[in-house]
């Protein structure tokens, strides 16, 4: 018989998550998606598709744009640094302490904020660089792949501590270059290794479900 992962203790507090996913619906409603609107307005391509990102500044924007909103929302334990190496795209590197006893491992939050090109095929009334929000859906370039991911991160942690839900040490990492086959990435990976701890989980934000009904594994 296999052991179980881990034990709570008598008395930990469980997550309430129907609680959870309201506060973060409200959250998601009422600031990210508008955040999600002005990064799909940026055309940040991947290096891959932009040979000039560093020139032209847009990875640079949306960087800065998202780690500005995740220190905005102040969460406790948390501290933030955009990293960068020389010649390679910057990452977005974030720590949030542990608050579970005993806890020694780390789970780290994986996403990127570089975008495809725009391609051809868009329906009239939309486009790659225009965000338009329309029967609960947000069209444009990068939104769902994979601007969302930092902004989904610290929801679910704001939700963890607002119910007083112990959670191990948790750390983001997120790139710029995926898009491109993650080039700058590993580097990265080499230079934080030392930062990242003993991962036990890694979420990758960045994949797709075929529904909702069960967990997709990709």
């Amino acid at each position: 018989m296999n052991a179980p992962l881990h034990r709570e203790m008598p008395g930990a507090p469980a997550l309430d998550a129907a609680a959870a996913l309201s506060q973060i619906g409200r959250q998601w409603d009422d600031d990210i998606v508008r955040r999600l609107s002005d990064y799909i307005a940026v055309p940040a391509k991947s290096p891959g598709f932009d040979l000039d990102w560093a020139a032209h500044g847009f990875i640079d924007r949306v960087v800065r744009d998202a780690a500005d909103w995740v220190l905005a929302q102040k969460v406790p334990g948390l501290t933030l640094e955009v990293v960068r190496i020389d010649g390679r795209t910057p990452v977005i590197f974030f720590e949030i302490a542990g608050t579970k006893a005993h806890a020694t491992q780390t789970v780290v939050m994986y996403g990127h904020l570089d975008k495809q090109p725009e391609f051809t095929g868009w329906r009239s009334d939309l486009g790659p660089w225009t965000p338009k929000y329309e029967d609960g859906k947000l069209y444009g370039r990068g939104g769902a792949d994979d601007g969302y991911a930092v902004y989904a991160a610290i929801a679910a942690v704001q939700a963890l501590k607002s119910q007083n839900v112990p959670h191990p040490r948790i750390v983001g990492l997120i790139e710029t270059s995926e898009e491109s086959g993650s080039p700058d990435l590993l580097p990265y990976i080499d230079a934080l290794r030392p930062r990242l701890g003993s991962v036990g989980l890694v979420v990758c934000l960045d994949s797709g479900a075929g529904n909702y009904d069960q967990l997709w594994l990709t």
